[in-house]
């Protein structure tokens, strides 16, 4: 019988943009931040967080996020976008998330 190595992995980066995210601020357009999880067991780990980018609905984060990539494992991330309401981010409101397997990830088009 032979067995599958499931700890073959690879370091992959991701690299994050926003798109026609909902405006969440009444004066100005939201300040977005995304912060990213990978899910491991039933719980949400967080992996890390972007820089925020003021008054843009459109964002392409400058920060990338370094994840190892393990061949034969489902993988599920969480990309939730927060509008971030002061300047230590200790204020935010959700805009939204989106839930995403690795395979999934690694198969999309540019």
């Amino acid at each position: 019988m032979v067995q599958a190595n499931t700890n073959l992995h690879e370091r992959v980066n991701l690299f994050v943009s926003g798109r026609k995210l909902k405006n969440l601020d009444t004066f100005s357009k939201s300040d977005p931040k995304c912060v990213l999880f990978e899910q491991k067991g039933t719980s949400w780990q967080k992996i890390g967080e972007t820089e925020t980018v003021m008054n843009n609905l459109n964002p392409d984060f400058q920060t990338s996020f370094t994840v190892a990539y393990y061949f034969e494992r489902e993988q599920k991330f969480k990309f939730e976008f927060i509008d971030v309401d002061n300047n230590s981010g200790s204020s935010y409101d959700v805009i939204g998330e989106v839930i995403v397997s690795m395979g999934a990830l690694m198969g999309a088009p540019r």
